[in-house]
C-alpha cells in the first residue's frame, strides 16, 4: 500500500521551477483575492466599490500578472507580451486618472510581498529544495522590475498623447462655458475649434460631484468635459442624455455622491450646474436621499420651496403665530391636520384615515383652526400660501433626521 501511494507523490528531488509553478498555480485565486484586499486597504485611491471600474481593473490586472509569472516559470523562453501590454495599460490608466506611478508601484510592492510570503509557505509545506525557491524568488524580482518598467513606458506614452495634453485646454473650455457673467459665444466657439477640437453641442447635461467622491476618468467618454480637481467638481456631457451616456456615468462615478443636472441648451449650462449643486447640498443636509447621479429633475419643487429659508420662516411665523401659546403637542396635532386639509383638500373622513384618528376629531380640530386663523382658510390665495409654507417647513424639518445618506426623500 505504501509503495502504491509513493507513486502518486511528487519526487522532491526532481522538483524544478516549472513543477513548483504548478503547486503555486493552485493558490492563484486565493492569492489574487488577498492582494486585491490588501491593496484596497492600504491605498485609499484604489479602495472603490466592488464591481466598479477600478475594482475590475485591479482584479483582472492582478490575476493576469500572476498568471503571466507562473507561465514564465513554466516556459522561460516565452515572450511576455500579455504582461507588457497589461502593464503599459496600467501606466496609461494612471496617467489618464491624473496620477504619478507612486500608487501603482506601491501596489506592485504589496503584491510582491504577499506572493513571496505565499511562495515560502508553500515551499516549506511541500519540502521544495532551497535552490528551486531561490530561483523562483529571483525570477519574481526580475519579473517585477520588468513589469514596473512597462508601466513607466505606458505612463510616458499616455502623458505625451495629444488627447491627454488637451485635457487642460478642455478644462479651461468648461470654465469658459460656465463663466458668469457669460462670455461672448464667439470666444467659446474659438477655443472649442482651435485648441480643443471639441464640437459645440446644442445642449448639454451638467453633473455635480461631491468634493470627496471618486470619479474614474478613464471610464468617461472622450468628449466629456471635466474639472475634478477644484472645490466643486463637475462634468459636462454634450448632447442628449442617452442610455449609453447614463451607463458611462454610472461606470465612472459608481456610488459616488453626485447629481445629474437638467439637459439644457449649452448657453444655459451654468443653470444646470447651479441647480445640480443645490440638490447636492440638499442631500448633504439630509433633506433628500443621498446617492449617485441623483436626478435633479425629481427635486425641482423642493429646491423652489427651500430657495429662501428666511422667507419661509417669516411666512411660517405670520401664518401660525395665533397657535404660538399652545402646548407643543396640541400645536403639532393642529398643524398636522391643517397641512392635510390645505394640501389634499380631502374630507374629514379621508383625513382621519390618513392621520389614524376619528373623523369627528378632525372636525373638532378644524373648528379650532377656524377659531384661531379666522376665515382665511376659505380664501384660495391664503390656502395656497399655507400649502407652500407648510410643505417648505416640513422639508426643513428633515434636517433633523441626519446628514448625508439619511433617508429623507
Amino acid at each position: 500500500m505504501s509503495q502504491a501511494l509513493e507513486l502518486f507523490e511528487p519526487d522532491r528531488s526532481q522538483m524544478d521551477p516549472a513543477r513548483f509553478a504548478g503547486l503555486l498555480r493552485a493558490q492563484l485565486a486565493e492569492v489574487t483575492h488577498e492582494v486585491v484586499t490588501q491593496i484596497r486597504r492600504v491605498i485609499p485611491e484604489y479602495n472603490r466599490p466592488e464591481d466598479s471600474a477600478y475594482d475590475q481593473v485591479l482584479r483582472l490586472s492582478a490575476e493576469m500578472l500572476f498568471t503571466g509569472f507562473l507561465e514564465a516559470l513554466t516556459d522561460p523562453g516565452a515572450a511576455p507580451t500579455r504582461r507588457d501590454e497589461t502593464c503599459r495599460a496600467l501606466g496609461h490608466f494612471e496617467a489618464v486618472e491624473g496620477r504619478s506611478l507612486d500608487h501603482l508601484q506601491a501596489a506592485f510592492r504589496i503584491a510582491f510581498h504577499i506572493a513571496w510570503r505565499r511562495t515560502v509557505i508553500t515551499a516549506e509545506r511541500e519540502s521544495v529544495p532551497t535552490s528551486v525557491v531561490s530561483t523562483t524568488v529571483e525570477a519574481m524580482l526580475v519579473y517585477l522590475d520588468e513589469a514596473v518598467a512597462q508601466t513607466r513606458l505606458g505612463h510616458q506614452q499616455a502623458t505625451g498623447h495629444a488627447d491627454l495634453r488637451r485635457r487642460e485646454e478642455r478644462r479651461q473650455l468648461l470654465h469658459l462655458i460656465l463663466q458668469q457673467p457669460a462670455v461672448v459665444p464667439e470666444a467659446i466657439e474659438e477655443l472649442a475649434r482651435t485648441a480643443c477640437w471639441w464640437p459645440l453641442p446644442a445642449e448639454a447635461t451638467l453633473v455635480a460631484v461631491h468634493p470627496e467622491a471618486h470619479c474614474t476618468r478613464a471610464a468617461l467618454d472622450s468628449d466629456v468635459l471635466c474639472d475634478l480637481d477644484s472645490g466643486g467638481p463637475c462634468l459636462l456631457v454634450p448632447g442628449p442624455m442617452t442610455a449609453a451616456r447614463a451607463s458611462m456615468l454610472r461606470a465612472a462615478l459608481s456610488d459616488a455622491s453626485s447629481v445629474l443636472g437638467l439637459t439644457l441648451p449649452l448657453e444655459k449650462a451654468t443653470h444646470s450646474l447651479r441647480w445640480a449643486r443645490r440638490v447636492l447640498d440638499l442631500a448633504e443636509e439630509g433633506i433628500i436621499r443621498d446617492g449617485s447621479l441623483i436626478p435633479c429633475q425629481d427635486h425641482l419643487m423642493t429646491m423652489w420651496l427651500l430657495s429662501d429659508p428666511a422667507l419661509i420662516e417669516e411666512l411660517t411665523r405670520r401664518h401660525l403665530d395665533p397657535l404660538r401659546d399652545m402646548s407643543d403637542g396640541h400645536r403639532r396635532r393642529l398643524i398636522e391636520t391643517l397641512a392635510e386639509t390645505v394640501t389634499t383638500r380631502s374630507t374629514a373622513v379621508e383625513i382621519g384615515e390618513r392621520l389614524k384618528v376619528h373623523p369627528q376629531t378632525v372636525r373638532y380640530r378644524l373648528r379650532q383652526l377656524e377659531g384661531y386663523l379666522g376665515d382665511g382658510l376659505d380664501d384660495p390665495d391664503t390656502r395656497f400660501s399655507l400649502d407652500v409654507t407648510l410643505r417648505a417647513a416640513g422639508l426643513r424639518r428633515r434636517r433633523h433626521l441626519g446628514r448625508r445618506g439619511t433617508p429623507g426623500g
